[in-house]
């Protein structure tokens, strides 16, 4: 059985998913805390951020965040440059009785989903439930369906002890690196440049390795919606105690850095490897015409 075979299963969700999710609409306070509890992989109850990705996204999980009005706890998703969701649990500070004039309500606690868009300036932030239009109503109904579907294979990871994560580790070895940065593949004067990497595109998709010879490998590829140019980058850190580890990231756009991502990320981690395994492939399959033109 292949390695890609053996993963298979483990897109299967937990606690979540698109078809069971409540509406925006009909979230509560109490449900927007328990997602930011279930995904939370830091446990302190300090303020604190985890960063996720949901293809090209950012999923943010927000927890004890502290401003003026209060603390929060949430989710916030950011598409792109084009616009921002942010559902989230606020405990207020503020008096009763300004609570009351501002909000009119007195319980200290409520939720708060707003959107923003991010191509326009002084645009501001709209509460969700004045949102007239429609369209953009079912839009993020939609992005908050994709959201839990993402939650439900987090948690999934997460309770069965990230197997994906795991097995990738096992599978993207150093010497399996070392092994493409130094593969014929790269012998020609026609590299193309890409910050610190050289490589070529091959089927698809640009094979490159760091140019001062460190076995680090970049990936990058089209993305046929967006057209923006994506990255998964692997590189080997060394410890001075214990094993040696993968540590893969994304850079969703080009001009932008690359973010680690976390082992509850299991479409990306499973996209990186078959992708990984295609760059091998269509390595192997481009030497001999290097060879055949010198």
């Amino acid at each position: 059985m292949s390695v890609t075979d053996d993963l298979a299963p483990s897109l299967q969700k937990l606690y979540y998913s698109a078809e069971n999710t409540l509406p925006l609409s009909h979230l509560d306070e109490e449900k927007i805390c328990q997602i930011a509890r279930d995904l939370d992989s830091a446990g302190s109850d300090k303020e604190h951020y985890v960063t996720g990705w949901m293809g090209l996204n950012s999923v943010v999980l927000v927890r004890s965040y502290q401003s003026k009005r209060g603390s929060a706890d949430g989710i916030v998703l950011t598409r792109g440059d084009k616009y921002r969701l942010s559902v989230q649990s606020v405990i207020f500070r503020i008096p009763k009785p300004l609570l009351w004039i501002t909000f009119r309500r007195r319980p200290r606690t409520m939720k708060v989903i707003t959107y923003s868009r991010l191509d326009e300036m002084h645009n501001g932030l709209q509460q969700y439930h004045n949102i007239q239009e429609p369209q953009l109503k079912e839009q993020l109904e939609a992005d908050w369906r994709e959201i839990n579907d993402y939650l439900g294979m987090a948690c999934w990871q997460r309770e069965h002890d990230h197997p994906v994560w795991n097995s990738l580790q096992q599978q993207l070895n150093a010497e399996r690196l070392v092994a493409l940065c130094a593969h014929d593949f790269f012998d020609t004067a026609k590299l193309q440049k890409d910050g610190d990497f050289e490589g070529r595109w091959q089927k698809g998709f640009f094979i490159g390795r760091r140019s001062d010879g460190a076995a680090v490998v970049l990936l990058s590829w089209q993305h046929p919606e967006t057209q923006e140019m994506a990255s998964y980058l692997f590189e080997i850190l060394k410890k001075s105690t214990g094993p040696t580890r993968l540590r893969l990231s994304l850079r969703p756009r080009k001009q932008e850095k690359f973010y680690p991502l976390n082992p509850f990320d299991v479409q990306h981690l499973q996209d990186a490897l078959q992708m990984f395994e295609q760059a091998e492939s269509a390595m192997a399959t481009a030497v001999p015409t290097l060879h055949h033109q010198r």
